[in-house]
């Protein structure tokens, strides 16, 4: 019986949940990608950590930094590491009193990939889109399927990779309620 009456207590309380998305809100969190890519016999993994701070410009609408920090590892080689500097933008497609809201991200940002001995610029640009499910007014739990491009300095090739994504953003008032 108590199970039954804390699962009810929890759904009255996700169910008012509504979403700070509103202009002059703040937003700040992160999230972790992975992947794993195989061509020919060699196996490649990259886990990244993506903290970002943002502001809605407009209902629905933020803009703001993100920090990509990740490291790659080949088979049987060094992990490189890299960090990314990126402008991004955020739409929320549902209005905010939806508990469960579709966002679509973008960015595009200038960096550099030290290891291996030598450090490379790079620039790359980003998609992701997916649910952001909040758990209460001021936080939301973010699942990501997305798309990065990356270019090397002096290399003629783009590195494209497909991610899965999962995160956590802050909602912070900033409008008047």
């Amino acid at each position: 019986m108590k199970k039954i009456s804390l699962a009810f207590c929890l759904f009255l309380l996700i169910g008012s949940v509504t979403a700070q998305i509103q202009k002059n809100d703040w937003l700040i969190g992160g999230s972790t990608k992975f992947s794993s890519n195989k061509t020919a016999d060699i196996k490649t993994s990259m886990f990244e950590f993506s903290p970002n701070a943002g502001y809605f410009f407009s209902n629905n609408f933020a803009g703001g930094l993100r920090t990509d920090i990740n490291s790659v590892k080949v088979e049987d080689e060094d992990a490189v590491s890299s960090i990314l500097i990126s402008p991004f933008l955020r739409y929320y497609f549902l209005p905010s009193d939806n508990k469960v809201n579709i966002m679509l991200d973008g960015s595009f940002g200038f960096g550099s990939t030290s290891g291996l001995g030598e450090t490379i610029s790079q620039s790359g640009f980003a998609f992701a889109a997916g649910p952001a499910i909040f758990l209460n007014k001021h936080t939301a739990l973010e699942f990501t399927l997305g798309y990065n491009s990356i270019k090397y300095e002096d290399d003629p090739d783009r590195s494209n990779t497909f991610t899965v994504g999962v995160g956590f953003q802050v909602h912070l008032l900033g409008s008047k309620k």
